[in-house]
């Protein structure tokens, strides 16, 4: 009973010191609207009124813009969704044991200190209490195979039907576009506290606390592209300075706790060459979502893990769904999750051990962006044919998500029951929000 009271008394600690930890931001409207302040009507696109003719004046031309917006609104939710349910690491112990009643003892039941970021069938054992701390750092590369720095990700602004006639052929200069490349800064801090308790022989309940800190810079180059009035003697479209080019920006940190996950594990079947395991998680709408420091989302996720023999090589595979209700402004509704992960433990010396996994993720049925080749009509002042020009853009569309990576780490024992941990995990694909490798490095102790 004692250590369950120092169980349920350090994750009750954790909680309320991270819970009261302030959080900063430091853009209007939370970290989260960041994108969607671009092209708002509080910060519309504007352009400078034609000096030389003034008659030909188009200053507010292209101050609305609904569509690149929900452009942005998508890639927000994007960001936002996989930011908040990104992997925080195992809570389960490093060292596992059984009790040997004819002894009186316990004695650790695999040779390896299990994996980093999956699940392995076997438990603490009844009484055993494991505590620790792990910390990793992501700078966001990609976001579906688009070069987050590179401004890669490109949006068109259209012209505004001045005559409401339903095109933009009928007045010539409506047919010009401004070409929106942007750019993103996004860094992440994920400081995870987390507790595991031997409720059983073989049942064990845990708890994953996360702390954030997010850094959002964003900037998207504006560019006039002069489909329509390219050659014309009067410069119709430009932006204030006479340039063609303008740069907008945005930028913004936010710090505090994440969404928290409650776990528990049920080991229901442990032979000498095979276990199986029922686990559950429960993620926890903690975050503030308005932030990007969580979903806005209680998430249930159910799992089977397998495991074969707990030598000194010990593979593992599990299978998980995950149940999703509810979301926030800038993640939208979360999707339901299939979950399936693939690995192995190797302890080539009692004191070290080599992980390996691979994790996957399929969102169900979930919106997502995509390149695409649009079309756009056109007339030039001097010849009344509708002409055609194609340009690449950013589009939506809809179905099954796949998201993976691989976790490749150690864990050492230097002395008693305590393990150092380093991990890299490494984005695999061209889907979704991606770090190319995000290290991480952390403590474990079992009492």
């Amino acid at each position: 009973m004692g250590r369950i009271r120092a169980f349920v008394g350090v994750t009750f600690v954790l909680v309320v010191v991270l819970v009261a930890a302030p959080a900063a931001a430091q853009s209007t409207g939370g970290l989260g609207g960041i994108l969607l302040r671009f092209f708002s009507p509080d910060n519309p696109v504007v352009l400078q009124g034609n000096q030389e003719n003034p008659a030909f004046s188009h200053s507010a031309h292209f101050v609305s813009q609904p569509n690149a917006r929900a452009i942005l609104r998508q890639l927000n939710q994007g960001i936002a969704t996989q930011l908040s349910t990104f992997p925080v690491g195992t809570s389960s112990a490093g060292f596992t044991f059984t009790f040997d009643e004819t002894l009186g003892i316990y004695e650790r039941t695999a040779q390896s200190f299990g994996p980093i970021f999956t699940e392995r069938p076997l438990t603490a054992g009844k009484g055993k209490f494991s505590f620790g701390v792990n910390y990793q750092h992501g700078t966001w590369d990609r976001f579906q195979g688009e070069d987050l720095g590179a401004g890669d990700i490109q949006l068109y602004l259209l012209h505004e039907d001045t005559n409401e006639d339903g095109t933009n052929t009928d007045l010539w200069f409506e047919g010009d576009l401004i070409r929106a490349d942007l750019r993103l800064d996004l860094t992440t801090d994920t400081t995870v506290v987390f507790a595991n308790y031997g409720l059983g022989e073989r049942f064990d309940i845990g708890v994953a606390v996360p702390y954030q800190r997010v850094a959002l810079s964003a900037s998207i180059l504006t560019t006039v592209d002069p489909v329509a009035t390219e050659g014309d003697p009067f410069v119709l479209h430009q932006f204030v300075g006479g340039s063609q080019t303008a740069t907008f920006e945005e930028r913004g940190t936010a710090s505090g706790l994440g969404d928290v996950v409650v776990r528990s594990k049920w080991n229901f079947l442990r032979k000498s060459s095979f276990a199986m395991a029922a686990a559950a998680d429960l993620r926890l709408p903690t975050g503030n979502a308005d932030d990007l420091l969580g979903s806005g989302a209680t998430q249930v996720k159910a799992a089977l893990v397998f495991g074969g023999a707990p030598g000194r090589f010990s593979p593992r595979a599990s299978v998980g769904y995950t149940f999703s209700s509810g979301g926030s402004d800038f993640t939208g509704d979360l999707p339901n999750e299939i979950n399936y992960t693939a690995g192995f433990d190797l302890a080539p010396h009692p004191r070290v051990t080599l992980s390996a996994d691979y994790i996957g993720r399929t969102l169900l049925d979930t919106q997502y962006l995509t390149e695409i080749e649009q079309t756009f009509n056109y007339s030039p002042r001097t010849d009344p044919a509708v002409l055609q020009v194609q340009r690449m853009t950013v589009g939506s569309t809809s179905g099954n998500l796949n998201l993976s990576l691989a976790a490749v780490g150690v864990k050492i024992n230097p002395v008693g029951q305590l393990l150092l941990v380093f991990n890299s995990l490494i984005a695999i694909g061209n889907n979704g929000l991606q770090d190319d490798v995000t290290p991480m490095f952390g403590l474990d102790y079992t009492f």
